[in-house]
């Protein structure tokens, strides 16, 4: 052992010898460098003229004066690049980068991208700018504590990217190089989502409309909400100027469930029944939404008019006959361009219409424009020659498309005309032999005449003994007189007929008389019998 002792001993010194005498050789005599890389010579002094600053002159063998100044300046070179990315652990990169080069003087921006790679929470950024450089602003503000700007990030979401930039001056030549680093601590979430689902309800129809149309209106229904809306009922009450066609008065509508920000539609049409104002509303509800409701309104309005017409039911023929037309405009909107035309019938004749335009038997109104509620008369007169009932027609139109007519019928009453002769059927007789004595009434009048009364009366020379023809009569001494007639039309005659027998001789005249409710005064008629 102490044999093996003293080799190993022996050994590591001729090792020491060799090194030693090794790096002396070898260095020519010198054994350092200084920082411009120009070998110090350490042996032999300077004896020969060279250039003190070239260290690759091999006439130089002396250590050239570290005091000499080089004839230039070589560049400058940063030892870090001009960006740089920092990867943390903890789940966030920070991506910084420079401009190339500055001039002295200048600003320059120094930028960061802060990328989180997953959640995280209290992240921070730190940068520590170099003493060559003086801070101008940051964006987003930063907190400045000396040379140390810091960014409180706080929660990131994975994904999410944060810029920022800081403004600095160059305030000295070489590298200015600024050191960042960041931290932050990874996080895991258990969220919960929190939703409401929010109807909205919007109806759409006309607003305006006219009795006995047709009224048709929309209902939206809109789930402006967050989550899905379950059991949606929609609900219309039917106003009461309005008819559905199933005659029910509630009408519901289940639209199911709603997701966010579906929309359904229900379209719904009445009949509207009666004038004024409607308001149809529709409510909305849902088992997980609040109720809400929507309206539309409608003006039912009417542009109508009525027109009157009266006048005489009965005039005599000769005689004029007054007529008075009533024009009203009963709706809710003036009525424009009104045109009112009255036509006369055939057998008749206008006599006079106080502001119409006349054309043979017609008769022209016209107004620009009859306002809600306003009404206008107006005036036509007319005659006839020929007996009969006859109609007279008014029309309205305007220009809204109403048409309203009216008319009135009057019966033109003309005139009974009787007419009466009396024959006898033996002329001459003796006395005691039989005559009979025919009596003939005729209406040559227009007109139905009443009351038609026949009266013989008998002289002495001839004495009355039975009667006959169309109407009963009675004998009461020498005179007849027969039952009244009614309804005895024009063109219609009547025979009155009187058996007589002669009594004693003479020129007997027997006289009949004639009399209605027409004729007040009797018409006489007499016929002589000669009696020997």
């Amino acid at each position: 052992m102490r044999k093996q002792m003293r080799e190993l001993t022996s050994l590591l010194f001729l090792c020491a010898t060799a090194l030693i005498w090794v790096g002396c050789s070898g260095n020519n005599g010198c054994c350092d460098y200084n920082d411009c890389n120009v070998p110090m010579c350490c042996e032999q002094p300077c004896g020969q003229v060279c250039d003190p600053c070239d260290p690759c002159d091999p006439v130089c063998q002396v250590c050239p004066d570290p005091c000499c100044e080089p004839l230039c300046k070589p560049a400058a070179k940063c030892r870090h690049p001009n960006y740089n990315e920092l990867c943390c652990i903890d789940g966030i990169t920070v991506y910084a980068r420079n401009p190339k080069m500055c001039m002295l003087g200048d600003q320059y921006p120094l930028e960061f991208d802060i990328k989180a790679c997953k959640d995280v929470c209290d992240v921070r950024v730190t940068t520590t700018l170099p003493d060559g450089v003086t801070f101008m602003r940051s964006e987003p503000e930063a907190k400045v504590d000396g040379k140390t700007l810091i960014w409180d990030i706080g929660h990131m979401q994975c994904g999410e990217c944060i810029p920022a930039k800081v403004w600095v001056k160059c305030e000295c030549e070489g590298e200015q190089c600024a050191c960042f680093c960041a931290t932050a601590t990874p996080v895991r979430f258990c969220s919960l989502l929190c939703a409401k689902p929010i109807l909205e309800c919007r109806k759409c129809g006309p607003d305006e409309c006219a009795p006995g149309d047709p009224i048709n209106y929309t209902v939206t229904v809109t789930n402006r909400g967050s989550c899905t809306a379950t059991g949606v009922v929609v609900t219309d009450n039917v106003p009461e100027r309005l008819e559905h066609a199933s005659g029910l008065r509630t009408l519901q509508y289940n639209l199911g469930c709603l997701e966010p920000c579906e929309c359904k539609r229900i379209n719904m049409c009445f009949k509207v029944v009666e004038r004024g104002e409607v308001c149809n509303t529709a409510v909305v509800t849902a088992c997980n939404a609040d109720t809400v409701s929507c309206s539309s309104k409608c003006i039912v309005c009417a542009e109508c008019a009525t027109i009157d017409k009266v006048g005489p039911a009965e005039v005599m023929i000769g005689q004029n006959a007054d007529y008075q037309i009533t024009v009203t405009n009963t709706g809710d909107k003036p009525l424009t361009q009104v045109v009112v035309t009255d036509c006369a019938p055939r057998a008749t004749s206008i006599v006079a219409a106080n502001g119409a335009k006349i054309n043979g038997n017609q008769a022209v109104w016209r107004m620009k424009q009859l306002n809600p509620g306003e009404k206008v008369s107006f005036s036509i007169t007319l005659t006839t020659c020929t007996p009969g009932c006859y109609t007279n027609r008014v029309t309205l139109n305007n220009c809204q498309g109403c048409v309203e007519r009216d008319e009135v019928t009057t019966r033109w009453k003309g005139r009974p005309a009787l007419t009466m002769c009396i024959k006898d059927t033996k002329d001459p007789i003796c006395i005691g032999e039989p005559t009979s004595y025919c009596v003939e009434v005729e209406n040559q009048g227009s007109e139905p005449d009443n009351g038609v009364v026949v009266v013989v009366r008998f002289p002495p020379e001839v004495v009355p003994e039975s009667l006959g023809g169309d109407v009963a009569g009675t004998i009461s001494g020498q005179t007849v007189t027969f039952e009244p007639y009614n309804h005895f039309y024009p063109r219609q005659r009547l025979c009155y007929r009187v058996n007589a027998r002669a009594k004693s001789s003479g020129d007997a005249r027997v006289v009949a008389e004639v009399s209605s409710d027409s004729i007040k005064t009797p018409i006489v008629q007499q016929e002589s019998t000669i009696v020997n």
